[in-house]
């Protein structure tokens, strides 16, 4: 579950990700320092934007920060998933022009809708994106999309901008008589946050090289270059105040649908061409939750703000059998929690208890796949039961695929009047059924306090017990 409540973390640009990585300052085209020489990197013709960096340079620094990602995203390793994307990406960047890159398709469990690439090769997919998809054609365009930003070398030509922007042109002529002496790192260069606001994101110019090269491999490959455009008429269509993040992330360069519909005529389309497949409804019914859930091995479920970065496809240990205590800054509640877990401050009176490696936090919000929400808010209603539908609602628009199972019924709390409430959906994370259960008394001052378990529906008989432990522990100063 995702749940907003005063969380705040450090957002990562994920185009200028691979700039945070130690990277050296670019060479003039000899090979990365870190890397020693790379073999020649066979190539066709395609024209590219001024870059100081060699084809090679940005095969390790995209290596660097596709190893980077992959510690701070919840990467998704279900075989069918991820063998499906790897595939259509291998069909799809067979037909670049270009250096001919090591492309590397993964998929994000991140149901935002959105997809980026990195230099030299990785491209990685959301969950949400596949999601939103009507067809294998539009996903295909989303692919074909990354796969030239990869092989036009936007990422690198970006970075070569900023370098430029700091360093100042001067640096050109120390470059051409072969300095080596660069060797700080890019963004050390830039110095502050001030240049790298200019460079977060493509500009237009980038993106309207990448709808035209992708629809042509899109054409290339066996695809309708039209479909790309439908699914950037899907994404307008989404937009308004919260517009999704593909296009956030790559900005319309301008009569973006109208562009692509214009190429047409000369582009190689076929007169049968591929438009959808039985592989990717089975794909996508799985990450909506329309078809058998992603096993929860299949998340490498490390983040941020994971305590101790478990490795890949290891479940939280069950909850112990002994049990700390914990007790709230203001000393308003305290509690007993398994020994097992740890307790996170996510805002003022607000915390999360959990495992290790089921805990994370992403753009504002903290994710929880095994766990407790526990703290108190402000009144949210005039009384305990519209203050209770409040909270839920607030779960569902943070959680737009739940749904309510059993609405707020009066139970007792302790010795309280309260309610609970439960709403299930897939997680997003994992994609697995979620089962949260919410809830929620009075404190003597008037506030909402609330407890929200989280657990997959596959293992609520395992946490069950430890749930009900940590409900009858509670005490709450009167």
């Amino acid at each position: 579950m995702v749940y907003r409540i005063m969380v705040r973390c450090v957002a990562i640009s994920l185009p200028l990700l691979f700039l945070a990585c130690g990277i050296g300052a670019p060479s003039g085209g000899g090979s990365s320092p870190s890397s020693g020489p790379a073999p020649s990197l066979p190539t066709t013709k395609l024209k590219t934007g001024f870059n100081l960096y060699s084809p090679q340079q940005d095969v390790e620094m995209g290596r660097q920060s596709a190893a980077e990602i992959a510690q701070q995203m919840p990467v998704i390793n279900d075989p069918q998933i991820v063998a499906y994307i790897r595939q259509l990406g291998a069909k799809l960047s067979s037909k670049a022009p270009g250096e001919r890159f090591p492309y590397q398709f993964n998929v994000i469990g991140d149901r935002s809708i959105n997809a980026f690439a990195l230099p030299g090769g990785p491209v990685f997919v959301h969950i949400g994106a596949i999601a939103a998809a009507r067809n294998e054609g539009e996903l295909a365009g989303v692919m074909a999309h990354e796969v030239m930003h990869v092989a036009l070398r936007h990422g690198t030509t970006q970075a070569t901008k900023a370098y430029l922007a700091k360093a100042g042109l001067g640096v050109l002529s120390t470059i051409a008589a072969g300095s080596r002496s660069m060797s700080g790192t890019v963004l050390q260069g830039l110095g502050g946050a001030g240049a790298n606001m200019l460079f977060l994101k493509f500009g237009r110019q980038a993106e309207q090289q990448a709808d035209v090269t992708g629809a042509r491999i899109m054409a290339e490959a066996g695809y309708d270059p039209r479909d790309m455009a439908a699914f950037f008429k899907t994404l307008q269509d989404q937009g308004g105040q919260r517009s999704p993040e593909f296009i956030s992330d790559h900005p319309d360069p301008g009569n973006r649908i109208a562009s692509i519909n214009a190429l047409l005529p000369s582009l190689p389309v076929s007169p049968n061409p591929v438009h959808d497949t039985q592989d990717f409804q089975v794909v996508k019914g799985r990450v909506t939750g329309r078809a058998p859930s992603l096993p929860e091995k299949h998340l490498a479920r490390v983040g941020p703000s994971d305590p101790t970065r478990i490795p890949p496809d290891v479940r939280p240990q069950p909850p112990s059998a002994s049990y700390s205590g914990f007790q709230s800054e203001d000393g308003s509640f305290a509690l007993e929690y398994p020994a097992n877990w740890k307790v996170s401050r996510t805002g003022e009176g607000n915390y999360i208890i959990a495992p290790d490696g089921a805990f994370a936090q992403a753009d504002g919000s903290a994710l929880v796949t095994y766990g407790i929400f526990i703290g108190v808010l402000p009144p949210l209603g005039r009384d305990l039961g519209s203050a209770t539908t409040a909270l839920l609602e607030q779960q569902l628009r943070d959680n737009p695929d739940f749904q309510v199972a059993r609405q707020p019924q009066q139970i007792n709390f302790g010795t309280r009047p309260g309610y609970a409430a439960v709403v299930v959906g897939p997680s997003n994370a994992t994609g697995v059924l979620e089962m949260d259960t919410t809830y929620t008394t009075a404190t003597t001052d008037g506030k909402l306090f609330y407890i929200i378990t989280v657990v997959p529906e596959t293992d609520v008989s395992t946490y069950n017990q430890a749930f009900q432990r940590i409900i009858q522990s509670l005490r709450m100063r009167v």
